[in-house]
């Protein structure tokens, strides 16, 4: 205890510093572990699409570059499209003016044509 008194009493900035370092570095730890142990789950893997899933999280659990769920989709941008907000396959619809419906008939058309042409190793 003598020792961290000293610390606080002549080095306060850098023991500041160091706590706030550590706190951001437990954060950053935890938020890997939690979403490690979220998409290590069989079930997270090859979902079928729903309304409220966003094309990033299409893309991680098809193991697919979001850009490739987005051609499928066929989208640009959906943030700029959908605008402040995540853009989940129901306000995509609505901000395009169409079926969520749509959107998903393409994606089951389309993603298992996209798996198939990745070449073989490591998820991206």
């Amino acid at each position: 205890m003598n020792t961290l008194r000293y610390l606080w009493a002549h080095n306060r900035i850098a023991s500041i510093g160091f706590a706030v370092a550590l706190i951001a570095a437990l954060f950053f730890s935890v938020t890997f572990v939690r979403r490690a142990i979220y998409w290590s789950d069989p079930a997270h893997h090859r979902q079928i699409p729903e309304p409220w899933m966003t094309p990033g999280y299409i893309a991680q659990s098809w193991h697919l570059p979001i850009p490739e769920v987005e051609a499928i989709l066929r989208i640009e941008n959906p943030r700029a499209i959908v605008g402040s907000g995540r853009p989940t396959l129901d306000r995509i619809a609505k901000a395009t003016d169409q079926s969520v419906e749509t959107l998903l008939d393409r994606l089951a058309a389309g993603l298992p044509d996209a798996v198939a042409e990745q070449p073989p190793g490591p998820p991206r």
